[in-house]
């Protein structure tokens, strides 16, 4: 089948393509209002607008060196054979302003980092100098200059610290510290509400009964939420009862800025999701042509952006890392709102219903010059272990029902390879 032929079915099926879905919720995701947030919350968030130097930093003159403030004039001539003694007529500390200026024939004590004394325009280090009581031999020259951090070295007052669009890492937060920046405007972490519907679901702790399971969606969006770097609230397992799902929902609505449910968005009479929701008009509930994860749910609850993803584990995961992963990223102000690609040479058949993107679930290691993935099991949505041995999402692209062993695919990488 023709990759035309098979776009034709997804829209005679009311399937929409992966790009189409994407796009479409992408599209109504906005980047959070700027807060002022303290340097250590500021961390990894993005700036929300340029700073500027409010003066030059450094902002004054220090030295490199222990050793002497001098004349470079004075000591031009300076050598073993030769030395030109100075009156030592005091001293210059680290923090402290110095005792006294530097005039003719005079040095003053200095030690690394300590502000130079007016007059000084030269350090003579220590291992150049012989200290004779309240007298200083300089044994060699130093010129204008030589072993002086000048001020404004570093960034001179009116210059840019950080410009907007930068996720703050470790040195943006010493170089804003330095600034006294304490409270940039950033892009804040995205608060993230996680439900689990199901009347089948126990928590972990709980030793299922017959025909029941463990919660294992709540903690694979905790983990991917972490690790995108939003907020997870913990809202629980909710029945299968649309009144107590909008219940929970809007009871969480201070302390959220998005909504993540899984389970209830296909089209059984259970589905609380749809049930909750779908007449409000307030979560549009749709099929996207990909394998897993094809019925999907987003809209906004009280103006927040509410995901209700598949029930199965794997459907979860993907899902996740397909559409919320990008939209919350553009919450946050990211700019590289997708995972990194690379292409990689299948080492068994990948097989995926021909009307759909597959993505499959593989282990990537380097091999020579190139990429080799591996399948690490079967394809089915409720294999989690499958992915917990993976590092990456092999992408089949529609019309394709085998990508054999040996031939290329695009791999979304969602974690480093060992």
């Amino acid at each position: 089948m023709s990759t035309q032929h098979v776009h034709a079915h997804e829209r005679r099926e009311g399937l929409l393509s992966v790009e189409e879905a994407r796009e479409r919720v992408l599209s109504q995701i906005a980047p959070l209002a700027p807060l002022q947030l303290p340097l250590q919350e500021a961390h990894g968030c993005v700036l929300a607008e340029d700073l500027v130097a409010e003066g030059d930093i450094p902002d004054f003159a220090s030295s490199a060196m222990d050793g002497f403030a001098v004349r470079a004039s004075e000591v031009a001539g300076a050598s073993p054979a030769s030395p030109v003694e100075l009156r030592i007529v005091g001293r210059a500390l680290i923090g402290h302003r110095p005792e006294s200026t530097v005039g003719g024939g005079e040095a003053v004590r200095i030690a690394t980092g300590a502000p130079i004394p007016a007059g000084a325009d030269a350090i003579v280090p220590i291992e150049d100098c012989e200290v004779v009581g309240d007298r200083v031999r300089i044994l060699a020259p130093s010129p204008e200059g030589k072993h002086i951090r000048p001020t404004g070295e570093d960034v001179r007052g009116g210059e840019p610290l950080v410009r907007a669009g930068r996720r703050l890492g470790a040195p943006e937060l010493g170089l804003l510290a330095t600034a006294g920046i304490s409270h940039p405007p950033v892009h804040p972490r995205p608060r993230v509400v996680v439900l689990s519907t199901g009347d089948e679901l126990v928590p972990p702790t709980q030793r299922p009964e017959y025909g029941q399971v463990r919660d294992s969606n709540a903690y694979t969006l905790f983990g991917a939420l972490r690790e995108v770097g939003a907020v997870p609230v913990m809202a629980g397992i909710v029945r299968d009862d649309p009144e107590a799902l909008r219940e929970t929902v809007l009871n969480h609505l201070v302390q959220a800025d998005a909504y993540v449910s899984s389970g209830g968005v296909s089209v059984g009479e259970r589905d609380v999701v749809k049930a909750a929701f779908f007449r409000r008009g307030d979560v549009e509930f749709f099929k996207v042509a990909m394998q897993p994860g094809m019925p999907q749910g987003f809209g906004h609850i009280e103006g927040k952006p509410y995901f209700g993803l598949p029930g199965n584990p794997v459907s979860v995961f993907v899902s996740f890392e397909v559409f919320i992963r990008p939209a919350l990223l553009k919450m946050m102000g990211r700019r590289n709102l997708f995972r990194p690609q690379i292409t990689a040479r299948l080492e068994a058949d990948v097989s995926g219903p021909v009307g759909k993107t597959q993505f499959a679930r593989v282990i990537v290691r380097r091999d020579g010059d190139g990429y080799v993935a591996k399948p690490t099991g079967g394809r089915g949505s409720n294999l989690i272990a499958t992915v917990s041995r993976a590092n990456g999402l092999a992408i089949v692209p529609p019309g394709v029902e085998i990508a054999p062993a040996g031939s290329e695919v695009d791999v979304m990488l969602f974690r480093p390879m060992e």
